[in-house]
């Protein structure tokens, strides 16, 4: 429309600049609308904002947005079975003071036998035998001396080694029913024959009614008295020691009977 007022080359010469300046600014429309423009404007920000959120965020970071908050992460998971494994001892791990109430048969090695072993045999006295070879020679009796061959070993605690006749090559000597050995040897001895083979064990509960005294002084005043250093040190710790419970000091001794001096 033609401005009241104004002559109609004003209309077109003001027609003329905004389409000159239309094309300048590269679009066909002279104007849009104000809200039109306006959405036009804000909706690429949008566009474009939630594309870097994504780009900085990452894969992983929409992945854990999508995952219900309530389960575990993945590193949680990959380190459960570590944490079982660790936990796993302290749980199962008995009372190490019930256990050792509870342990009536340690000193017993019956309550242990693998197929094929030959069981011990308990004298009225508390010791136990079993007889490993049946000798053919004689009988002693009391009043004469034998002749043994010995290895012991400190077997209710890590089964130390006492000692070897056989590789100290010092076989013992004692008169039988003279009190100069062990009760547990005088006992054993005085039921073989030359030639036999038997195995003694000493409950450690037993162990200075049928072995050694638990006093320093009184303890070698009978025999076998073990002549390597290592050997009474392995003896006396097992005996001296009061941390030990009564089956730590059972006592397991092969005995092969060789000779009968008259």
């Amino acid at each position: 429309r033609r401005r009241a007022g104004g002559s109609e080359s004003d209309t077109v010469d003001m027609n003329a600049a905004a389409l000159t300046a239309s094309r300048v600014a590269g679009t066909s429309a002279i104007r849009a609308p104000p809200r039109r423009r306006a959405a036009a404007v804000r909706a690429p920000a949008i566009v474009v904002r939630a594309t870097r959120d994504a780009h900085e965020s990452g894969p992983e970071s929409g992945r854990r947005e999508e995952e219900p908050a309530s389960l575990p992460s993945r590193r949680a998971v990959a380190l459960a079975p570590v944490a079982a494994a660790l936990l796993a001892p302290l749980v199962a791990r008995p009372d190490p003071a019930r256990a050792d109430t509870e342990c009536t048969e340690c000193s017993n090695s019956n309550s242990s036998l693998a197929p094929g072993d030959k069981p011990f045999v308990q004298s009225p006295s508390g010791a136990r035998f079993a007889d490993l070879r049946e000798g053919t020679g004689a009988t002693p009796q009391p009043g004469q001396t034998v002749v043994v061959e010995w290895v012991g070993y400190t077997s209710g605690y890590q089964a130390k080694k006492i000692e070897s006749t056989r590789e100290t090559d010092a076989p013992y000597a004692f008169k039988l029913g003279a009190g100069e050995a062990i009760p547990a040897f005088e006992e054993a001895v005085s039921q073989m024959r030359v030639g036999g083979i038997r195995r003694i064990e000493i409950p450690g509960e037993l162990e200075e009614k049928l072995a050694y005294s638990r006093d320093p002084s009184q303890r070698y005043a009978v025999g076998p008295v073990p002549q390597t250093l290592g050997g009474r040190r392995a003896l006396d710790f097992v005996l001296d020691n009061r941390t030990l419970k009564d089956f730590n000091r059972t006592l397991l001794f092969d005995i092969r009977l060789s000779a009968i001096r008259k």
